[in-house]
């Protein structure tokens, strides 16, 4: 990366006007790729466009300024990135008192529990795995907020702020909306791009709409399910469903571009963007030990590093002492050890834990394995190819179509362990040069990627965002909670009126698909609900594919439409919908 003084401003690419914030849940101690790259990404930003980036997180930890400077410390972050965090500035910065609608309750009881850091602590009350109280408090011991989530779940959440003198400094009736009003604070009415890296986070963010404020979402992962095209993770329901919310969704490969428009449609605001790499501008032409191979990942099930663990067994029996690193950590951990000692592996396999440093580690060796189920790119692949690193890679969506076999790497099919111990086979007994030919191709196909490239990019996203931002109108926000499902081969919508329209006005849902007759019919009403049954002929004949969902709601003086975009029809029973959902709360939290 070159720094920012030896780019004269005339060659800095242009981003909109305002300010650049990153959007995530938290920077825990031991980040995998998507923060990794959130981070790097900002930094390009700051140095070769000259932008002030705010990290904004909403993680409840009390521990921000111990995060600040171990982020600084490792050079994370630059000067011109600031991290900032909801719970931080609750307690830090200075607000005038005022009166709140309702008056909070005193705790009842001790807490269950308490966590505690540099900011002060974190208190919560417990009713099995339902969290009824949350207290955060200051160092000193003041109390900053209080989130009272009630004694049931039909019981209304409040959260009420503080002051150190115990004045109330604000009340909201959801979390949503304290942290929309903190956004509010930090942006001060003037223009922003907030680009979000955390799919838990765009749940939330797709709500935050603004006149100022354009919104990019940057996938991560894959949006599938399992490897198939044809159906959508359950976990990216929420947010796939509302694409059209965003002004950019960003994916890292065409590929992905390609396969979201042919599941949910072409919302129109699709952009590909890989990740930035700092790429080395020369390698090495042969790593010392032609044997020895890294690889850099989290262990967890979606990596499969128990394959990997195979393809180097098989390997060794072909004759070839070939040795590996594993740079990483996780909760397979343990399991992968085990496994590693039951092949035979326990001299040969090494396991590192995580290093901050871990790509760096690609630097040395001629091999890596990548064995994931599904990537979003896989930033370690491209990390590895910069430094020459050749990669055996399962043809997997997405990330490993970079590969030409032969050229830069080797790409076998998706499981297939056999295939991928002859690869490693080739990798180590190839002549020199034709290595070395191979390593210069890897380290091409990593320059493209390269820092400079990859922030002129974002750069024309970013003018193409704002210009959609500004030219698309906010009709969207007269309704939100749009589902749409099908039970019992029946499509099933249902979609709230947004206060303070009235309750009162009339809804008329439009569901059509690429190549049948629109149906439509008029929603019912429920208070601020609207909901729709389809007959079974009008389901049938809209048939099983995504469907584009359109309403027209009636107002006092005026008719307006609301082009909902395509959405997957959500097959699941109410249980499960209700198990998913609870199995995201503990995710997210």
């Amino acid at each position: 990366m070159l720094p920012s003084a030896v780019l004269s401003s005339a060659a800095r690419p242009t981003l909109p006007a305002g300010r650049q914030l990153a959007v995530t849940w938290g920077i825990p101690e031991e980040f995998g790729g998507m923060t990794a790259a959130m981070l790097h990404r900002s930094r390009a930003l700051a140095s070769i466009a000259g932008a002030s980036v705010d990290i904004v997180t909403f993680d409840p930890a009390p521990d921000a300024s111990r995060t600040r400077q171990r982020l600084q410390e490792a050079g994370e972050l630059l000067p011109e990135m600031q991290l900032r965090n909801v719970f931080e500035d609750l307690r830090s910065v200075g607000r005038p008192a005022i009166g709140v609608p309702v008056e909070p309750r005193a705790a009842r009881r001790p807490h269950d529990e308490e966590e505690s850091g540099p900011d002060g602590n974190v208190r919560r009350w417990r009713r099995g795995d339902d969290v009824l109280r949350v207290e955060h408090r200051r160092s000193d011991g003041s109390l900053a907020l209080l989130d009272d989530r009630g004694a049931g779940s039909s019981s209304e959440r409040l959260l009420t702020a503080f002051d150190e003198t115990g004045a109330t400094t604000g009340q909201w009736d959801a979390a949503s909306a304290l942290y929309f009003e903190w956004l509010d604070g930090l942006t001060g009415g003037e223009p922003a791009v907030a680009i979000v890296d955390s799919k838990a986070v765009a749940r939330l963010m797709q709500r935050y709409r603004r006149p100022g404020v354009t919104l990019i979402y940057v996938v991560h992962g894959s949006h599938l399910a399992g490897q198939d095209p044809s159906r959508l993770d359950e976990t990216r329901r929420g947010v796939f469903e509302n694409l059209h919310r965003w002004d950019a969704v960003v994916l890292q490969t065409e590929r992905q571009r390609t396969d979201v428009i042919n599941l949910l449609g072409d919302s129109g605001n699709l952009e590909v963007v890989p990740n930035p790499l700092t790429v080395p501008p020369t390698i090495r032409r042969l790593p010392p030990d032609r044997l020895h191979g890294v690889i850099v990942s989290r262990l967890s099930a979606l990596k499969r590093i128990d394959h990997a663990l195979r393809i180097v067994a098989a390997v060794r029996d072909m004759g070839l002492p070939v040795t590996l690193d594993i740079v990483g950590d996780g909760r397979q951990r343990s399991r992968l050890e085990r496994e590693a000692a039951r092949l035979g592996l326990g001299h040969a396999v090494r396991f590192l834990g995580y290093a901050a440093d871990g790509p760096e580690r690609f630097a040395d060796a001629p091999w890596t394995l990548l064995t994931s189920r599904s990537e979003g790119g896989s930033l370690a692949l491209l990390e590895a190819m910069g430094t020459g690193c050749l990669p055996i890679a399962y043809d997997i969506r997405y990330g490993p179509e970079v590969i030409e076999t032969g050229r830069n790497g080797w790409r076998v099919p998706d499981g297939d362990m056999n295939a991928a111990a002859r690869a490693l086979a080739e990798a180590c007994v190839l002549d020199d040069d034709r290595i070395a030919a191979m390593r210069r191709g890897a380290h091409r196909t990593a320059l493209v990627r390269d820092d400079e490239s990859v922030v002129a990019r974002w750069a024309a996203v970013q003018r193409r965002s704002r210009a959609r931002h500004e030219r698309e109108p906010e009709t969207d926000a007269l309704l939100h909670r749009v589902r749409v499902r099908r039970l019992r081969g029946r499509y099933v919508v249902t979609a709230i009126v947004t206060a303070p329209h009235p309750a009162s006005a009339a809804v008329e849902v439009r569901l059509r698909t690429r190549d049948r007759a629109p149906q439509r019919t008029r929603m019912r009403s429920l208070g601020r609900l609207r909901f729709a049954r389809l007959s079974d002929e009008a389901s049938a004949a809209l048939g099983d594919g995504p469907v584009r969902a359109r309403f027209a709601v009636t107002l006092p003086d005026d008719i307006v439409v609301i082009d909902a975009g395509s959405r997957h029809p959500d097959r699941r029973t109410l249980t499960r919908r209700l198990v998913d959902r609870a199995r995201r709360t503990v995710g997210a939290g």
